[in-house]
């Protein structure tokens, strides 16, 4: 697997872990709420899920159980944040934290998205294929875009309500899994790597 893969995988890993410990936001800040953030790991469970051979409505559920795990690690991690009460400055310093940590997630993305389109690449795509994975990667930035704004929000004010971020987790993973299913196979195979 080369670098840019590996990349892709992180981040896909990073949406699909499904453990509480997982820590969905996790940053590096100079704040007293660095107490609220914890690398967490990356099960196993995410290979498991494309690999598996379950009927679709278990795989439902393990997607809704994967969802409402990782809203509830982050939903941890901010009411963390606003139980410290941090003052108005340090506030500004948290969210300055959280905007690098977004840029870098979304610099990441554009790697991820590159590496999709690129031309070894898009030379084994059909016509068909390659608009799939540019709307899959168009609905996946916006989705993830809605995930930043929520969690600015939640860390600047009160968290948002828990089904928020089990609805955005929910709609992640149910994209991912819809463009696997159509996905061409040296995508998929790239994923059991």
């Amino acid at each position: 697997m080369n670098r840019l893969e590996l990349i892709g995988l992180f981040l896909v890993a990073g949406i699909f872990s499904g453990e509480i410990q997982s820590a969905p936001l996790y940053f590096r800040t100079a704040t007293r709420a660095s107490v609220c953030f914890s690398a967490g790991n990356v099960p196993k469970e995410i290979k498991d899920f494309y690999n598996s051979k379950l009927p679709t409505e278990e795989k439902a559920r393990w997607v809704e159980r994967i969802s409402v795990s990782e809203a509830k690690s982050l939903y941890q991690s901010l009411e963390c944040v606003h139980r410290l009460r941090l003052s108005k400055e340090e506030k500004i310093l948290l969210l300055s934290d959280y905007g690098r940590y977004r840029e870098t997630r979304e610099l990441l993305y554009s790697f991820y998205e590159n590496h999709l389109l690129s031309e070894e690449k898009t030379i084994r795509f059909s016509a068909t294929e390659e608009k799939e994975v540019r709307t899959f990667l168009q609905s996946k930035r916006e989705l993830l875009n809605r995930l930043f704004d929520a969690e600015a929000l939640s860390l600047s004010e009160e968290p948002l309500p828990l089904e928020s971020f089990t609805n955005l987790y929910l709609a992640l993973l149910l994209q991912h899994w819809e463009f696997f299913q159509t996905a061409p196979e040296f995508l998929k195979e790239s994923v059991g790597d």
